[in-house]
Formats: structure tokens, C-alpha cells, sequence
């Protein structure tokens, strides 16, 4: 029976930004470290901070699942 949690074997793919641990799963949703989810109140929002940090532009009206892809993509490619 589903539990409703992400489990270490649904992650797809993950990386260390700015000190923080940002995962796509995979179905595709995107986690953020607790810590900065708890710091800036969304995953977004957190995404967003960890962005900044990297040296990251984004689109504001981008979607979770698109910053975190592309957020990603960029950490990967550094």
C-alpha cells in the first residue's frame, strides 16, 4: 500500500546547491531540503533563494517542477 511518502528509491536525480540538497523525483516533483522549505515558507520560494545563490536566472512564472528541472540541469552543467 502507498504511503504517500517519497522514498530514497523515487528519487530520480539530485544535487548540492548553495549547501542545500534539491531533488527531482520521479514523478517529476522537486524537494528541497527542509530546512529551506522551512526558511522561505515554499519549495518555490526556496528554489528561487537557491537560485540567486548559484548565480541562476529563471523566469518568475516558471512552475516548481520547471525551476527545479532547470535548477538542476544548470548544477549539473557547472
Amino acid at each position: 500500500m502507498a504511503t504517500g511518502k517519497i522514498t530514497k528509491e523515487d528519487k530520480k536525480r539530485g544535487k548540492l546547491i548553495a549547501g542545500h540538497m534539491v531533488w527531482q523525483n520521479e514523478d517529476n516533483t522537486i524537494e528541497v531540503s527542509k530546512e529551506m522549505v522551512e526558511k522561505h515558507g515554499s519549495v518555490k520560494a526556496a528554489l528561487r533563494e537557491l537560485a540567486n545563490q548559484a548565480g541562476f536566472q529563471f523566469d518568475p512564472e516558471w512552475t516548481v517542477q520547471q525551476l527545479g528541472k532547470k535548477l538542476l540541469d544548470f548544477a549539473e552543467n557547472k
